[in-house]
């Protein structure tokens, strides 16, 4: 397939860019906590540069200091920050790319608690995530506020930015005035159409004779709100005409706002690009670019959407955090070597809703962050290195290391590669999952790795190989505790149903709430109408990080899956069990078949035995502690960039 139109040179105001490949803005929160760019923003750009890009739109940076929406947001609220920006925006340009910032002010959209003063809206309305009334802008602060976009624009042009994006998306301070979700002002800036737009007419006017009317400016707009009386695509459609007369130079199309943030970076469960129709209605409004965003993850899609004339340039952004040089691959027929995506969310959109993160990483690339530190320069003294187990963790410690130059041989108990990430695959929206697994076993093989299927690793065949290193991934083991009545004929493990090892009736009791256990529900909700109760002693179910686990919710809720919550198992019978709940025994009869998923336990026989085989033992991913699999290549990526 060729790939012409994304390498097309295009026009965003006065600035021409070498193709149509824009990187969009997400937060992954490397900045000092008072909002100076560090070194590691420096690397992370870069690297994104270096891959490719026409355009890189940095995170959400704030316009004043005191307002933001993590800690380690960015800002370009004070000259302060001028030096350190100026650092980042010389790194891109050498590498041929440009650059804007996201302009932002979070509006109702965060908390008393982290800003340390209230909170401000165009309205009292509280946000429904954050739930605190705000401050109900005067007329005057709303002015003061269009001059801190327009004075942060020129601190951005100042340190180098070829353009600044004004955020006018995912329900920030811009969105609330454009919206009646959250704007019933009286004022100039409230009531019609074109009053709603003012303030973001206002803020490009202010920015344009700040800083030139060659200045390109962008707006990003949500084309949806996908919330009752919310903003919807015929709302935005007319905006996107006020805004061409304001002078913005593109609009980039995102879609909701905090109250339906599953839909910023929706589950594979929606089609990829499935924003493009609203960024097409959009252009066909307007006679200035349009830029679409949302899902899109191949070169495919993103040339489809260029084709067809849904827009005239695609925003990249979860997939830049994956593989950095996901431009280069694909101008260079590299399809197959782009490491993909999974909308996942665990280490981006998880990690940066997290409160004890607020840093993002990723799963399929951990190197996120971490750009300067970990290199794949090759080493100069390769070792021979063996790595007992094929789950994530295993996976990209030999994709890594043998990348690097070292001798890699990869030993796996199984007659499959993959480990349970293989079968965690196979549920409904998640086939993703199986991609990075394959990109690296083929990388791997690319570079010599030999793996060893349906081979069990014991201290002599460990000592046969004489490893310089050991890296022991060899993944945890479903947990089945002693109960009673738990090796009945009728009780199954729940990764046996989900491969297809074993048939289960349609009235099904799944023991165990978590992801496996849901998953399992919904892998059975396909199946000629079988029907999940979920039994399980937490107080509540935690579907998973959002708009996966919203998604998964949703689908479960639709087959009216049920849930008995607070249970302790006592023991297992012919057709149920019998539980205790609120100090009372209970039963739970007429089921045809019981899925054991109670979680597990990790798995680690060889350590103590090979410890001292060579110099380098190491145990990393779920053998070390069971946990999620970004954790598993967390700490794969620490080993493996430093044997």
């Amino acid at each position: 397939m060729n790939f012409d139109k994304l390498f097309e040179p295009g026009q965003i105001g006065s600035l021409q860019l070498k193709n149509r490949f824009v990187m969009g803005a997400m937060g992954v929160g490397f900045a000092e906590l008072g909002g100076t760019p560090t070194a590691r923003t420096k690397a992370y750009y870069e690297a994104r540069a270096k891959g490719g890009y026409g355009l890189i739109i940095t995170e959400v940076t704030r316009v004043q200091d005191s307002e933001f929406c993590t800690p380690f947001e960015p800002s370009l609220g004070d000259d302060k920050h001028i030096a350190a920006w100026k650092e980042v925006t010389d790194a891109i340009h050498q590498q041929g790319a440009c650059v804007f910032p996201q302009l932002h002010q979070p509006g109702r959209q965060y908390t008393k608690t982290i800003l340390g003063h209230e909170v401000s809206a165009p309205s009292p309305l509280a946000c429904p995530i954050f739930d605190e009334v705000p401050h109900e802008l005067t007329t005057e602060e709303v002015w003061d506020n269009i001059h801190m976009f327009g004075d942060a624009a020129l601190r951005a042009k100042k340190a180098g930015f070829d353009g600044v994006e004004i955020h006018a998306g995912h329900g920030y301070l811009v969105q609330q005035f454009l919206s009646q979700f959250t704007n019933r002002r009286f004022d100039e800036f409230g009531g019609s159409l074109e009053n709603r737009a003012r303030f973001a007419c206002e803020i490009c006017k202010d920015v344009k004779r700040k800083c030139g009317d060659d200045y390109p400016v962008i707006i990003k707009l949500s084309g949806e709100e996908k919330v009752p009386g919310g903003m919807t695509i015929s709302d935005t459609k007319i905006f996107a005409k006020y805004f061409e007369e304001a002078g913005y130079d593109a609009i980039e199309v995102t879609i909701c706002t905090y109250a339906s943030l599953d839909w910023m970076s929706a589950p594979e469960d929606e089609p990829m690009g499935f924003n493009a129709n609203n960024a097409k209605a959009i252009r066909e409004s307007v006679h200035i670019p349009v830029i679409a965003i949302n899902r899109i993850n191949t070169p495919e899609i993103a040339e489809d959407i260029l084709e067809t004339g849904k827009a005239d340039f695609v925003s990249i952004s979860r997939q830049s955090l994956a593989d950095p040089e996901f431009p280069n691959k694909t101008k260079e027929g590299r399809i197959s070597e782009i490491s993909p995506c999974i909308n996942c969310l665990q280490s981006c959109m998880g990690y940066m809703t997290d409160p004890n993160h607020l840093q993002a990483c990723c799963l399929v690339n951990p190197r996120v962050g971490h750009e300067a530190e970990y290199t794949f320069d090759p080493v100069d003294h390769p070792k021979n290195v063996v790595v007992v187990g094929s789950g994530p963790a295993g996976l990209y410690t030999a994709y890594v290391a043998s990348k690097k130059g070292h001798q890699v041989k990869v030993i796996e108990a199984q007659g499959k590669l993959g480990g349970q990430f293989r079968i965690a695959a196979l549920p409904p929206a998640k086939s993703l999952l199986a991609n990075p697994l394959r990109f690296w076993i083929q990388e791997g093989k690319k570079q010599g790795v030999e793996y060893m299927t349906n081979t069990t690793a014991t201290k002599e065949l460990i000592a046969d190989l004489h490893p310089d290193a050991v890296v022991l991934a060899t993944g945890a083991k479903q947990s089945k505790p002693p109960i009673e009545g738990i090796d009945g004929e009728h009780v199954f493990m729940a990764n046996d149903v989900i491969e297809g090892k074993v048939r289960v009736g349609h009235n099904v009791l799944i023991v165990g709430g978590g992801l496996v256990g849901l998953e399992c529900a919904d892998f059975l909700r396909e199946r000629a109408g079988r029907h999940s109760t979920i039994i399980d002693q937490i107080p509540t179910i935690n579907y998973g990080v959002l708009g996966v686990g919203t998604h998964l919710k949703a689908r479960l809720d639709s087959n009216d899956t049920a849930y008995i919550l607070g249970a302790t198992i006592k023991k297992f019978t012919k057709d149920g069990v019998v539980y205790e709940q609120d100090h009372k025994e209970k039963e739970a009869t007429g089921f045809d078949s019981i899925i054991i998923a109670m979680g597990s336990k990790s798995y680690n026989p060889l350590e103590a035995e090979i410890k001292d085989l060579c110099p380098e033992v190491y145990v990393i991913g779920d053998a070390s502690l069971a946990g999620q699999a970004n954790k598993a290549t967390e700490e794969a990526a620490a080993v493996a960039f430093h044997l």
